[in-house]
């Protein structure tokens, strides 16, 4: 007796959590098959993205950084100025000369001399070129497009970065999705076995051992279903969709190999965003270092213009000057010398850097290279498991849920093994800067 209740209650706990799961799922299904599905290839997923707001923001950042490089080249050329100026002023701008004393034999007389008009216009127009600053200039310009070819490199990466992300959340989902679809098979195995254990005349040894299995395939398919919600939601986010789209996703097509792990070590030294961005640096503070020393030049400029003016009497009413300008600072308690020795030592730290970076790139890559050869060949073994899968699937009725078990485990660990491969082709191709390329084009 007390052994026949032990069973009948785990049968009714593990009914009551058939029907429950079953009750959720047709909800699920409901709402799930009121959403109009999106069908869509990775590549087209990956092109939404790109075109969002995370790399729209870092090529923002690469064209305000070509325009301060503009601004910075226009200083080659002359400054073009004009100034204009109507005053008019409420007392006589001048002074009275008296020419004989009073009371001699002339009478008094005096002249008033204006020294401004009171009623007085000037119109300047002014051309300044520099000369000696050009240099100066040059070397603006310098550190102003290695900030561009850093926004550029660092612009690149984060597209990359995009689509990196984008890739993973697409496998990752098709990898639920397959781990969703061995749930379902495995809840109907499960559901099987409960149902001939509880068929008239079955003992009850092994009741409980298979409510249990049922109970714990319910558990994982709900775990498995959560999981796709997530995933979708998290995908649907990157892509600009709305989080609640049902998402439909094509397998996608085997990578095409555009670069070979020898062409990948040498373009790294030359080519990885890390070291541009080293390269750049150790520019800026060269041309920092040439700033610095071309302090002791003076500045010297010519300067021209045309004046029209009604304000000072004795001058003519319009003339034109041409000359030269130079200034130059004498004096400054050392602090050329000493700003000639901070920009020096930043070189060297500049340098030194830039070794440091491109022995641990160098490094990065052969680590990068060994990893796509590891992830190359698990992913060939996993293709043909799941290709045997696949043969068996027709070969059976697709209603066994065996079959579509076993062909939705081989398909999440084929997807697996793609992603783990593509994840690390896509660091060998940014370690050679082929991402960056690609960007650019």
């Amino acid at each position: 007796m007390f052994i026949g209740s032990q069973t009948f209650c785990a049968f009714s706990l593990a009914a009551w959590c058939v029907l429950l799961s079953a009750s959720t799922a047709v909800a699920q299904k409901k709402t799930t098959s009121e959403l109009v599905a999106v069908r869509i290839t990775l590549e087209e997923a990956q092109a939404k993205a790109v075109a969002g707001k995370v790399a729209e923001l870092a090529w923002l950042n690469v064209d305000a950084a070509r325009y301060h490089r503009q601004a910075a080249q226009a200083d080659y050329f002359p400054k073009i100025g004009a100034t204009f100026a109507n005053v008019h002023f409420n007392k006589f701008m001048g002074s009275t000369f008296q020419l004989f004393p009073r009371g001699i034999i002339f009478p008094t007389l005096a002249r008033a001399v204006p020294l401004l008009n009171k009623d007085q216009t000037v119109v300047a127009v002014t051309v300044a070129q520099p000369v000696t600053p050009l240099f100066k200039v040059h070397q603006a310009v310098n550190i102003a497009r290695a900030d561009e070819r850093t926004a550029k490199a660092k612009a690149a990466a984060a597209t990359a970065q995009v689509v990196m992300n984008v890739e993973k959340a697409y496998f990752e989902l098709l990898i639920a999705q397959r781990r969703q679809t061995e749930a379902e098979a495995n809840v109907e195995i499960a559901e099987r076995q409960a149902q001939i254990a509880s068929a008239p005349g079955t003992p009850l040894g092994g009741m409980a051992e298979r409510q249990a299995a049922l109970l714990k395939s319910h558990k994982e398919l709900l775990t498995a279903n959560t999981r796709v919600t997530e995933l979708t939601n998290s995908l649907a986010a990157l892509i600009g969709l709305a989080p609640d789209t049902r998402l439909e996703l094509a397998a996608p097509p085997p990578v095409a190999e555009t670069i070979s792990s020898a062409q990948a070590a040498r373009q790294a030294i030359a080519s990885n965003p890390e070291i541009v961005e080293a390269e750049q640096t150790l520019v800026k503070a060269r041309a920092a270092h040439r700033l610095s020393k071309l302090e002791y030049v003076p500045d010297v400029a010519i300067l021209g213009g045309y004046v029209y003016q009604t304000a000072i009497p004795a001058l003519p009413t319009d003339f034109s000057f041409i000359g030269v300008v130079a200034t130059f600072n004498l004096f400054d308690f050392g602090k050329r010398e000493r700003t000639i020795k901070e920009r020096r030592t930043q070189v060297h730290m500049a340098e030194a850097n830039l070794e440091l970076v491109r022995a641990k790139v160098a490094a990065g890559a052969q680590k990068t290279i060994t990893e796509v050869d590891r992830t190359r060949r698990i992913l060939e073994l996993t293709r043909q498991v799941a290709s045997l899968s696949r043969a068996a699937m027709a070969r059976d009725q697709a209603s066994d849920p065996d079959a579509r078990a076993a062909l939705a485990k081989a398909e999440a660990e084929m997807f697996q093994a793609d992603l783990d491969y593509r994840t690390a082709y896509a660091q060998l191709k940014q370690a050679a800067g082929e991402q960056r390329a690609d960007a650019n084009q």
